[in-house]
């Protein structure tokens, strides 16, 4: 199993595909989840790395809190034990964005170009309460928790249309076990709420392009990243209409063409 000493912990990673160096640092999913819908298509083009972001899956899990900085820290890490600078970096699933975005302005030498999918500058009131419940549910009952955050990520369109998906999602997120220590998901929210780069974002020299579903997607959607193309400079934008938090999955084929044109670009 390989791992990586970053920061103050040990660092799962997993690497496949052929091609120059992509870094893909998703959400709330261990490595084998990231993205998973685009994996063959990504390793066509490139070597992709991914990971489990501390207190997720294989990784440490310290009994302290952190932060986004930190995770950011240990991705900087990761790339210096593969002996990496100046990659592109697929940020993306929520807290992949952030963490990436951190990555960028901790560490502009280690990233050479970012898709920034899902992200957000700082956690307004609306999804700090939202991710207030979550933590609470996941406490009562993880299955339960499953169900409820899949209600978040999909549209009622994808619901109605294709019921065998938003089934499936929450009975693999309810089952993958992602976050094994005692307080690791709390920790992990905590890191989520705290995040503010909103002073920062400036800071970000690499091209960028912004990404998130639509309207319906009430965890990351535009009225996040309009502020994030808004704060980094020279940015691109591009929205994904009928689409929810899990735009990645629901425009499948649209988005992995989305990320393969910003690379090939960038």
């Amino acid at each position: 199993m390989p791992l990586a000493a970053v920061s103050d912990i040990e660092m799962y990673y997993e690497v496949c595909g052929a091609g120059p160096p992509l870094l893909i640092t998703s959400g709330w999913a261990k490595a084998e989840r990231a993205h998973a819908y685009h994996r063959d298509l990504f390793a066509r083009h490139y070597t992709c790395i991914r990971h489990d972001h501390r207190g997720m899956g294989r990784s440490g899990s310290p009994p302290a809190p952190w932060t986004t900085e930190t995770m950011g820290d240990d991705l900087a890490g990761l790339l210096d034990h593969l002996q990496l600078e100046n990659v592109r970096v697929l940020g993306g699933g929520g807290m992949g964005g952030l963490v990436a975005a951190q990555l960028a302005i901790r560490h502009p030498s280690k990233v050479r170009s970012l898709f920034l999918g899902a992200g957000c500058a700082k956690a307004d009131p609306f999804l700090a309460a939202v991710m207030g419940v979550w933590k609470d549910l996941y406490r009562l009952d993880r299955a339960l928790w499953a169900r409820e955050v899949t209600l978040w990520v999909l549209t009622p369109e994808t619901f109605n249309t294709k019921p065998d998906l938003p089934a499936t999602s929450a009975r693999t997120r309810a089952a993958e076990d992602t976050f094994p220590a005692p307080g690791a998901f709390e920790r992990t929210v905590d890191a989520y709420l705290s995040h503010d780069v909103t002073q920062t974002l400036r800071q970000i020299r690499c091209r960028t392009l912004v990404n998130c579903g639509g309207y319906e997607d009430l965890i990351t959607g535009p009225r996040y990243a309009r502020e994030l193309w808004a704060r980094i400079p020279g940015a691109e934008l591009a929205i994904q209409e009928n689409t929810s938090h899990a735009n990645w999955v629901e425009k499948a084929d649209e988005w992995g063409g989305l990320v393969l044109d910003w690379f090939a670009r960038t």
